[in-house]
């Protein structure tokens, strides 16, 4: 008969004294696990010197990154300066561009008055009434005389002062022709000739400013002139000389 082999297993007893009274402690592990307790510090240390090498590599890569960013961040600060610098530029223009245009509105609107105070009548027709021979002033516009005079000889014409539209085509004891002319902003202009003459016009026939009205077929006629304004006559020559 062979003889046969006995195993036994080893065990390490650790005991756990109480320096305080208290119950003492036996622990038996198996050498194996016992070994490998020896070994768990050792494993411990291995992983956390891998964790510090992966941190130190990764902190390295960041390092690098920032490295290279940091021109890009040095050209956003440029831009972001000068988009300040352009900005508070754009502001600055925008008041000026601002004020410029009150300037020039005060200014037009002083040009205004001043051209309302020297002219009120600036809307007023300003063309000369009469085209031909003669054409002499015989009478100026007076209070007794709301109207101005003019001697005009044969085949001279009367012409329109400004655009409008023929409202009349009249006589009277004194005048054997009398045309009305309706005029933008409320004006009439008045064309009166102190013998009979030649016209071809009909109410409500649109004429331009130097179109004939009729024409003077005797000489040394006087015709007469009138501008009305509001229900009231105003100086003929106050407008015409305005327009110089």
């Amino acid at each position: 008969m062979k003889p046969q082999r006995h195993t036994r297993k080893e065990f390490i007893s650790i005991l756990f004294v109480s320096n305080i009274g208290g119950k003492n402690r036996e622990y038996h592990l198996p050498r194996p696990f016992f070994n490998f307790l020896r070994f768990v510090p050792l494993i411990v240390l291995a992983v956390l010197l891998g964790m510090g090498a992966v941190i130190y590599i990764s902190q390295g890569k960041l390092n690098a990154l920032r490295s290279q960013l940091e021109p890009y961040k040095k050209q956003i600060e440029d831009l972001e300066t000068k988009q300040e610098s352009l900005s508070a530029e754009n502001t600055r223009l925008m008041n000026e561009n601002e004020q410029l245009k009150l300037e020039a509105m005060n200014t037009e609107e002083i040009e205004e008055e001043t051209q309302s105070e020297e002219n009120p009548y600036q809307d007023a027709p300003d063309g000369y009434p009469y085209m031909g021979a003669g054409g002499i002033l015989i009478s100026p516009y007076s209070k007794q005389q709301p109207f101005m005079s003019i001697n005009t000889h044969t085949d001279g014409a009367i012409v329109a002062s400004g655009d409008g539209t023929v409202t009349s085509v009249s006589s009277d004891d004194t005048y054997p022709l009398i045309v009305e002319i309706q005029h933008d902003k409320g004006y009439i202009t008045r064309y009166s000739s102190r013998e009979a003459a030649q016209t071809q016009l009909e109410e409500d026939a649109q004429v331009k400013t130097g179109d004939t009205l009729f024409t003077i077929t005797v000489d040394d006629t006087q015709f007469d002139y009138q501008i009305i304004y509001g229900n009231e006559p105003i100086d003929p020559l106050m407008v015409i000389e305005a327009k110089g």
